[in-house]
């Protein structure tokens, strides 16, 4: 079921000859970070991930050198919360040009700095290197239990979805940036925190945990594959999607299900939890003062569907996350195919 995704024939490609590391956990796909068995007395296995920057700032979408920074560090701490790790700290590759003006790479760093400060953690070391192009690129540590491990697979038929916030801050900056219609809005409105607390009380209750950088629909499609199972997701727009998101598309006259299937996500992290484990979890977020959104249920069969009041309106989730590779690179035409997508499902 895999196959069907440009993205995932792209990895095969890339990961068909190498071997399998016996003391890897988890398999290709499986998991958004790496989990890593440093010995049966051990009692947490490693967890390791590495992310780069590179369409977001070569588009533009990514222009501030703080801002830069800040999501450098994010993104790779962001695939640590969806295993439940607590962070060890980031390294970092970094390659600029000759001409870089030295107050972008301050604030660059600065950024970094940030991130990891927000979440009580460190930047270890890295590699740095003079290049024709900018180049960012971080490999984010942590440590779990092995008792609580968390990955993308273990949804069964009846479990709760559930996010760890309202979605589509990153889909509204992405399209009011690349479009040029962010002039009214504040700069620091799209400024996303790893949910790394979230995750720590997560793992004791999901039966799988994706992060949604890459979009909801993008997330819940990864792990209806994964686990030969259904998606539906509620048409709740009202609690599901942000206020400020929410008003961009009254605005704009945008669907706002398209916050969710659009590729440039927010860092929240998109679970399931069994019926049985519901209210454990809702009384358990509440002792941090956090509140889960509920969003969808899982089913038998295949597919991720909408469910709206008298239908279930079922997604080509293949041709959505196609999009990103057919046409991401020109945003207008992906925005245009995205709407036309919204109008053959019928879903407006």
């Amino acid at each position: 079921m895999m196959k069907d995704i440009l993205e995932n024939l792209m990895i095969e490609k890339i990961t068909r000859n190498f071997l399998q590391a016996p003391h890897k956990r988890n398999k290709i796909h499986e998991a958004d970070a790496e989990l890593v068995d440093l010995g049966d007395e051990r009692t947490e296995y490693l967890a390791i991930t590495t992310d780069a920057l590179v369409e977001e700032v070569d588009s533009g979408l990514y222009d501030d050198p703080f801002f830069i920074g800040w999501m450098l560090a994010m993104v790779n701490f962001s695939d640590l919360a969806a295993v439940g790790a607590e962070p060890l700290g980031l390294l970092l590759s970094l390659s600029f040009p000759s001409t870089q003006d030295e107050s972008f790479t301050a604030k660059l760093t600065e950024g970094i700095s940030a991130a990891c400060q927000r979440l009580n953690t460190f930047v270890l070391g890295g590699d740095t290197n003079e290049g024709k192009e900018l180049f960012l690129s971080g490999c984010a540590l942590g440590r779990v239990p092995k008792e609580s491990t968390m990955t993308r697979k273990g949804a069964q038929p009846g479990d709760k979805v559930f996010l760890t916030g309202p979605a589509g801050l990153g889909n509204i900056f992405a399209f009011l940036k690349l479009t040029g219609k962010n002039n009214h809005m504040k700069k620091s409105f799209y400024q996303p925190v790893a949910r790394i607390e979230e995750g720590k009380v997560i793992k004791e209750f999901a039966s799988c945990c994706m992060d949604t950088s890459d979009g909801v629909i993008h997330t819940m499609d990864t792990l209806m594959r994964l686990n030969r199972c259904g998606f539906v997701l509620y048409n709740d727009w009202d609690r599901i999607v942000h206020p400020i998101a929410l008003d961009v598309c009254r605005t704009q006259n945008i669907p706002p299900w398209l916050l969710l299937a659009a590729v440039h996500g927010e860092f929240e992290l998109l679970f399931s939890v069994g019926p049985d484990d519901v209210k454990k979890l809702h009384d358990e977020a509440a002792q941090t003062g956090w509140n889960p959104v509920l969003i969808g249920e899982v089913t038998s069969g295949r597919g991720v569907r909408i469910k709206v009041p008298d239908r279930f309106i079922q997604l080509d989730t293949a041709q959505i996350r196609n999009l990103s590779h057919t046409a991401g690179s020109e945003p207008e035409r992906y925005i245009k195919e995205l709407f036309d997508i919204a109008r053959t499902a019928g879903i407006w």
